[in-house]
């Protein structure tokens, strides 16, 4: 008699369209829940086989139909970490990277190549340590991932500006009282941060300011910190550190400081032109 070959195991069959998807294990970090889209790409992406899980996670325009968001790449990266698949998290990390090099590349565009390296890995590292947590911390990424990568490079920025030496005060010359003082064009950017031409032209004269000022500029104009309210005791504004809680002081004196760094930033230009 011969012997019956074993059949192969049936690949999972996806979800068919109209076909309601299995419910996703809830997050259970402080109430945390996915937005609708994230859930339903989970659910429908976890019957996938690895290669076919991997070949979505790959597709990167948001406008296709099986574009997978980088919440729900996190949610199968720390799956394939309890299930112990290193091969499948090695494919999926190195995917959510390449999602985040835009991100650095807009955050840190005002360092040097070197400086950009070491945030980009601090930021990194933070991203690794968070998913491999043994507890629930990572619940965040999956519901808001863009949002936890912002607060870490601000956090890699400060750690970088805490490791100089300089004591100089801000407030040098500069009193900060009136409210003329403040109004600038530099405060009137929506997003608080300078186009990339704008920062490439300016790169040279921020190497010349003073350190701190300097720290100052790049946190609010390259990292895109907001300057927050004139009463620092307010805390973070909507959640997000501000540049008047970082230096513990009002934001009509983080305008003030901007519109130091302004002009000290025009006059190097304007001597630059008369060489």
């Amino acid at each position: 008699m011969a012997e019956k070959t074993p059949s192969p195991s049936p690949k999972q069959a996806p979800v068919e369209p109209g076909e309601r998807p299995s419910p996703v294990r809830p997050l259970t970090r402080r109430g945390y829940k996915r937005l609708p889209d994230t859930e339903r790409q989970i659910a429908e992406a976890e019957v996938l086989d690895e290669k076919a899980l991997l070949a979505r996670a790959q597709l990167r325009d948001e406008a296709e139909p099986q574009y997978l968001a980088p919440e729900t790449l996190v949610h199968f990266i720390r799956r394939t970490d309890r299930n112990k698949d290193p091969k499948l998290w090695d494919g999926l990390f190195r995917e959510l990277f390449e999602r985040c090099k835009p991100f650095f590349r807009g955050q840190f565009r005002a360092f040097d190549k070197s400086t950009r390296q070491d945030l980009q890995q601090e930021v990194l590292k933070k991203v690794v340590e968070t998913i491999l947590a043994s507890d629930d911390r990572a619940d965040f990424l999956e519901v808001r991932f863009w949002s936890f990568m912002k607060a870490r490079a601000i956090d890699a920025c400060r750690s970088m500006f805490a490791q100089t030496d300089d004591t100089e005060s801000l407030d040098t010359g500069y009193s900060g009282e009136g409210e003329s003082e403040g109004k600038t064009k530099l405060e009137s950017q929506v997003d608080g941060r300078l186009s990339p031409e704008k920062l490439a032209m300016v790169s040279e004269g921020l190497t010349k300011l003073p350190p701190k000022l300097r720290q100052l500029f790049v946190l609010r104009h390259a990292v895109g910190m907001a300057i927050g309210g004139d009463d620092p005791g307010d805390g973070l504004l909507a959640g997000k550190l501000t540049l008047a809680q970082h230096f513990g002081c009002t934001g009509r004196t983080i305008r003030s400081w901007l519109k130091k760094a302004d002009d000290l930033l025009a006059g190097l230009g304007e001597k630059g032109e008369g060489r």
